[in-house]
């Protein structure tokens, strides 16, 4: 028997991280600072570009403290990156955990939210593939994949609004989570695109909303030209 849409999707991003999940340094061997430090240098910028900056400073800065004593250092390598705009942030980042945290990445959400630098996303992500804490984890990514199978239209509030929040909530298993929030990760990047979305290709598109509503307004348009030219 089928399961409902929800366990339907959930099943199947944990299937999909299993199958086709990216292979990146911070996913091999997953600690609270390198989750931390990843997602830092993966905001607005390709994984790709990411990876040997990630591989450099986690070479020569195992650790906050490190990280924070040569930071002068590492600069120079994240510039490479356009993060000149977000470099205040993550130092103050760094020293207000070495301040108040000596230098650890805590587990508890609200002291992680607490960081300079660290919002909910960030902080779910340290939860969740850090600590293996399950944890809710939205960004565009996230809204755009869980609005297109529901059929919502979603805004740049979307991902803080108590029902999305909620909705993107009852899809997170008890066991798996690591699993389902890499795979729906991936699944938005590789086939859920932004732009010319893989739905012919999408095993999801027989329940998903948007889909099938762009399936019937093709459908009806070619009705509409069928009955002009007759």
């Amino acid at each position: 028997m089928p399961g409902s849409k929800k366990e339907i999707i959930t099943d199947f991003m944990i299937n999909f991280y299993r199958t086709n999940g990216r292979k990146y340094p911070w996913r091999c061997e997953r600690t609270p600072y390198k989750v931390y430090l990843s997602e830092v240098l993966l905001q607005r910028t390709r994984a790709d570009q990411v990876e040997p900056v990630f591989n450099h400073i986690v070479s020569v800065c195992p650790d906050i403290r490190t990280l924070y004593n040569r930071f002068d250092e590492v600069v120079q390598r994240m510039l490479s990156l356009g993060r000149r705009c977000r470099l205040e942030y993550f130092k103050t980042g760094l020293e207000y955990m070495l301040k108040n945290y000596d230098g650890k990445i805590p587990a508890d959400r609200n002291l992680l939210l607490a960081i300079p630098g660290i919002g909910n996303y960030i902080a779910a992500a340290i939860r969740i593939f850090g600590y293996g804490i399950p944890d809710v984890i939205i960004d565009t990514n996230v809204v755009r994949v869980l609005c297109r199978l529901y059929g919502l239209q979603p805004d740049g509030e979307t991902r803080r609004k108590k029902y999305f929040i909620e909705l993107a909530g009852t899809h997170l298993p008890q066991k798996s989570f690591v699993e389902y929030s890499y795979g729906i990760l991936d699944f938005a990047a590789e086939v859920c695109r932004p732009h010319r979305p893989g739905c012919n290709m999408c095993e999801l598109n027989f329940l998903c909303d948007y889909h099938i509503e762009s399936k019937n307004l093709k459908n009806r348009k070619k009705q509409i030209e069928t009955t002009r030219n007759q």
